[in-house]
């Protein structure tokens, strides 16, 4: 066991807030925060040295894109693909992933988020060390040729949730741009969502109140 990180006394009373929440608005975003963390380190543990992943969000009100990731060709130097996703800690997979996943996803497609795109992708491609214009010429690359993949992660109750149900949640995915290979989907099966989080929000907050207060 290393040593416990040291923060300071407000940012460990906000956490402790944040992971405490007493209102069902407040509940979901903190559902939807610490899903979306879950689902962050599965994107980074499955990642390889060609792939830079944007950080997850850092309070559980922020809003916008959950996730990119860039895949570059280490040799060329050159984008290769621009992958964006979704979280959703719901009870209403179905829905949401109808309604507002798919939505988001034909923005990216149609270039309508391309800003929004194209800032966190350039931002991981100066992690990756790519030159000024190396990053031009990946910006032409992504906004011309558009090398997008999209991958949607879900809650979902597994009681029900049987083969024939995955692929009736993910219906009309075939409608978003490209084949196969660039659209994914992941369920994270849980009974009770709103429990299970509340138990993992309090071994999480075990976590951090370990942590040593900055004097």
């Amino acid at each position: 066991m290393g040593t416990p990180p040291i923060i300071s006394a407000a940012l460990k009373e906000k956490l402790r807030i944040e992971l405490h929440p007493t209102s069902s608005p407040k509940i979901y975003h903190r559902d939807g925060l610490l899903f979306e963390i879950i689902s962050w380190v599965a994107a980074r543990l499955t990642a390889t040295p060609s792939d830079a992943i944007s950080d997850p969000h850092l309070k559980a009100t922020n809003q916008g894109t959950d996730c990119v990731k860039v895949t570059v060709d280490l040799v060329t130097r050159t984008l290769t693909r621009a992958t964006v996703y979704e979280y959703k800690c719901t009870t209403n997979w179905r829905q949401l992933f109808s309604q507002d996943v798919l939505t988001a996803f034909r923005e990216y497609v149609s270039g309508e988020r391309d800003n929004q795109l194209a800032q966190a992708a350039i931002t991981l491609l100066i992690e990756l060390g790519f030159t000024r214009d190396e990053r031009n010429a990946a910006y032409d690359e992504l906004v011309r040729a558009r090398p997008l993949a999209f991958q949607a992660s879900l809650t979902v109750a597994p009681s029900g949730f049987g083969a024939a149900e995955r692929p009736a949640l993910f219906a009309g995915y075939d409608a978003i741009a490209g084949d196969i290979t660039t659209r994914g989907g992941n369920t994270m099966p849980l009974d009770d969502v709103r429990g299970w989080f509340t138990v993992f929000a309090a071994l999480v907050w075990m976590k951090i109140e370990a942590f040593d207060v900055r004097r």
